[in-house]
């Protein structure tokens, strides 16, 4: 339970930059992994259904890093603008989303090995 605050929350500029900072980061990030997954995909053969596999297993991270971005962009910036005290901080949303990259990696790996020992 977070105790009411006697003072007054005074927040300062950078708050506000920071947190589009931290946004930005995280676009950049999805921006990276659909950039690669649409790069695989223009690069694989369209007989190949591995290979399209292989490009389409990262889409939906990257999708999830996007919407994952926002929520928390919108959630602090309204928390910012209303001087809400905290948490401002998450652990659970980056531990998943590195699972997930994780995973995709693991299974894009997997797709590989399997196509070279055929």
């Amino acid at each position: 339970m977070v105790k009411p605050r006697a003072a007054p929350i005074k927040i300062e500029p950078k708050v506000f930059f920071a947190n589009e900072r931290t946004f930005l980061a995280w676009m950049h990030i999805s921006v990276i992994l659909a950039g690669a997954s649409v790069a695989i995909l223009a690069l694989s053969d369209y007989d190949d259904i591995g290979k399209q596999l292989y490009g389409l297993i990262m889409l939906p991270v990257a999708i999830a890093f996007l919407v994952y971005s926002m929520f928390q962009y919108v959630k602090r910036s309204y928390m910012i603008r209303n001087k809400l005290p905290g948490p401002y901080d998450d652990t659970v949303g980056p531990t998943v989303l590195g699972i997930m990259l994780m995973a995709s990696i693991t299974a894009q790996f997997a797709i590989k090995l399997i196509a070279i020992t055929k």
